[in-house]
């Protein structure tokens, strides 16, 4: 009898295969507009050798493309092209550490990597996101290091760092985008340690840098007209321990809710701290958006109430049987910039991870009227995400796409052009396990409806955060 593969089978336990496929099936009628390229990154190597990887966010990235044109779509993959793959393709071992696992080292090259900071530990893979910064299209991670790559063949052309030379340094792989500027926060460790912000469509001196004694672990940041916003929960460094790097980079951190979250306001006009909000713990890898109203500001995140998440996302709790994940929520704070006093709310019960809103339209406004994510459907709470979820941001009701077995990724919203009299879309690389493949899904935002899909014969490896770029 032949047996049943899983999500985790087909998803996460496993590497991706290198290919290219032409004109790929499509059911349904693509609109028209759409043409341009969306690309999605993400973990494709879990198998190292003879042994696996102990993390989700562990794994080599890779880069998949579905270019759409005239309603046909070609998709192509590629390993991202960096120290950390090459040494694994080379010599078929992990050799600087990532998020959650470290290579297999000697007393003596621990003692090294110490003596001699200019041999990092830090991992170079830039696994999470891509972006477009001035003319370049760059694969992103929490290094400081990003993999600048050709649109067409997705191979390297270039690195990029936001700091030259940045041994202690962690950034995001959210930066946000205004008129000209390409703003990302970097988090330095040392000594003296800050949370710095810098452009990286020009690169230069940081625009701000805020001392703190123990750096949280950050994955985003929020923004809005004048201010940057650092949500920093109780997940903390001790430096040092960054320094002799006895285990994995996140397990360093330590949960120490007694001392509650803070929320840094920082005036982006001078680079200086303008206030500083002490919350109850929280947890967030998202923010969502931000926006000022008067002498208020107003922060959507995606929220827990803790940091387990990161503890559910181990290989080794992914596979056990009746595995489920904690619900990230919709959170909004309003921090009041006169009184120096916060409220916070939950907008919707629904559970959400790698949010998602109309970023061109919307970004720093208020009204945004919608996020968009992945979800555990009300009727289907075990396993991993099953399903996208759409948030009303005013009011909190919620509506799904669901399909029995299949496992779709982050929504990427498109906006239609003027005068094309239909509702934005988004595009979802959805895992099929009763197919044992994967397809390219369109939504309408609207109605949450199919409109098409493009299926890819074999099983795309789960990933995190894609863009479409317009031709």
């Amino acid at each position: 009898m032949e047996q049943k593969l899983s999500f985790f089978d087909l998803g996460i336990n496993r590497n991706q295969q290198e290919y290219s496929l032409d004109d790929i099936p499509v059911s349904g009628t693509i609109p028209s507009w759409l043409t341009g390229s969306y690309i999605r990154n993400g973990p494709g190597m879990f198998n190292i050798g003879d042994k696996r990887v102990n993390h989700w966010f562990d794994a080599m990235g890779c880069l998949h493309k579905f270019d759409i044109v005239e309603g046909k779509v070609n998709y192509q993959n590629s390993y991202i092209e960096c120290g950390s793959y090459k040494a694994v393709t080379e010599n078929g071992e992990l050799a600087f550490s990532e998020f959650a696992t470290d290579p297999c080292r000697s007393i003596f090259k621990k003692f090294q990597s110490y003596v001699f900071p200019s041999l990092p530990n830090m991992t170079d893979n830039p696994k999470i996101h891509v972006a477009k910064i001035g003319d370049t299209y760059r694969a992103l991670g929490e290094t400081p290091m990003q993999v600048e790559f050709d649109l067409k063949t997705l191979k390297k052309v270039g690195v990029t760092e936001i700091v030259p030379g940045a041994f202690a340094y962690k950034t995001t792989a959210h930066p946000h985008f205004e008129n000209e500027h390409a703003w990302n926060l970097v988090v330095k460790f040392g000594m003296n340690s800050h949370y710095k912000v810098y452009d990286m469509a020009k690169p230069g001196k940081a625009v701000a840098s805020i001392p703190v004694a123990k750096p949280a672990y950050l994955h985003g940041f929020g923004m809005t007209k004048n201010y940057f916003l650092i949500a920093a929960g109780p997940l903390v460094v001790t430096p040092i321990k960054l320094l002799f790097w006895k285990k994995p980079y996140i397990e360093n951190h330590e949960w120490l809710p007694r001392q509650g979250g803070k929320i840094y306001v920082i005036d982006k006009l001078s680079g200086k701290l303008k206030t500083t909000f002490e919350t109850d713990p929280f947890f967030s890898f998202h923010h969502v958006n931000a926006w000022e109203e008067g002498e208020e500001i107003v922060m959507d995140m995606n929220e827990y109430p803790d940091a387990d998440i990161i503890n559910h996302y181990y290989l080794a709790e992914m596979q056990k049987p009746g595995y489920t994940i904690p619900f990230g929520k919709l959170a909004r704070y309003r921090l009041d910039l006169r009184k120096k006093k916060h409220t916070k709310e939950i907008v919707s019960p629904a559970c959400i991870e790698l949010p998602r809103i109309d970023y061109g339209q919307f970004n720093m406004q208020p009204g945004y009227g919608h996020t968009y994510g992945v979800s555990l459907h009300p009727d289907h709470l075990t396993g991993f995400y099953n399903s996208l979820v759409k948030i009303n941001a005013d009011n909190g009701d919620s509506d799904y796409w669901y399909e029995d077995g299949c496992y779709p990724g982050e929504p990427c919203v498109i906006t239609p052009p003027s005068g094309a009299n239909q509702s934005s879309l988004l595009l979802s690389v959805v895992l099929d396990v009763k197919n044992a493949n994967s397809f390219l899904l369109i939504l309408d935002s609207t109605t949450m409806q199919e409109i098409a899909r493009a299926t890819v014969p074999e099983p795309i490896v789960y990933g995190f955060h894609g863009e479409y770029f317009e031709r």
